[in-house]
């Protein structure tokens, strides 16, 4: 059994920038939680393109550089057809239960660059198995109306009783999220995001598995994320501007149709 609570109300809020109001975000996050539809708004067998997203971060002395990858996953061609890139300032910091108020502007803004839209979208991050039921993959479905899935490497909140097995919300027992063996000994966490049943996202997931922790999509997204982050490291000692790294960023990124 694994059980995950979720941070206090008290570290959270030890933890969000001055003049952030908690309260407002708390507020916020049950009103769109509200807007989720747990339903089928397409059918995945008719589903071909998914994207992943995933976002890298680098320091430059106070300033927190975010690097946001969204890859184009083709189930019928078996491979990736494109991937976009966004490079901006990050400005929040990583607050457990926060996650969308640091990185929604990156994964929007790296969506918005895809010269093809999916059918669905894939975010690093949870969906509905989180305590506020508006994890990242929830607040962007919502906000954009796009079919979204939650696809978590660890357990924000919930129980989770077996291997491969639903998650269950710790007061009330409601299934909201379910764990999968993506990988030989680590567990991944889906949650519905938006625009889709539980079944669903579960079954799309376990088609995308490739023996690692996190789908194809937004594993090619994040080892992208992370060869961009090793090219712009060494810029960084220069004068390159964050403007400068974001329009390298958009020349490199690729649409192999």
């Amino acid at each position: 059994m694994k059980v995950s609570r979720g941070p206090s109300e008290g570290y959270v809020r030890s933890r969000v920038p001055k003049g952030f109001h908690l309260e407002i975000a708390r507020k916020i996050q049950t009103a769109l939680a509200g807007r989720v539809i747990e339903d089928d708004l397409i059918s995945i067998d008719g589903v071909d393109l998914i994207t992943g997203i995933d976002v890298a971060y680098i320091n430059r002395g106070s300033t927190e550089i975010g690097i946001s990858i969204a890859s184009t996953y083709s189930i019928s061609r078996s491979s990736i057809i494109e991937w976009s890139c966004w490079i901006g300032p990050i400005t929040f910091p990583y607050i457990p239960t926060l996650l969308s108020f640091r990185e929604l502007k990156p994964v929007v803004n790296a969506y918005l660059r895809l010269r093809t839209k999916p059918q669905i979208i894939l975010i690093d991050g949870h969906g509905r198995a989180h305590p506020y039921r508006l994890g990242i993959a929830s607040h962007f479905g919502v906000c954009m109306h796009v079919p979204t899935i939650g696809v978590a490497k660890s357990l924000l909140y919930g129980r989770v009783d077996r291997v491969e097995g639903p998650i269950l919300d710790i007061s009330t027992d409601e299934v909201i999220g379910w764990a999968i063996q993506c990988a030989p000994s680590k567990p991944t966490y889906v949650s519905v995001g938006y625009g889709l049943s539980l079944r669903s996202a579960v079954d799309l997931v376990k088609r995308l598995c490739v023996g690692s922790q996190m789908p194809i999509p937004i594993l090619h997204s994040h080892n992208t994320a992370n060869n961009l982050k090793k090219r712009i490291v060494g810029k960084l000692m220069s004068d390159t501007s964050i403007n400068e790294l974001d329009n390298e960023c958009k020349s490199s990124m690729s649409n192999y149709f």
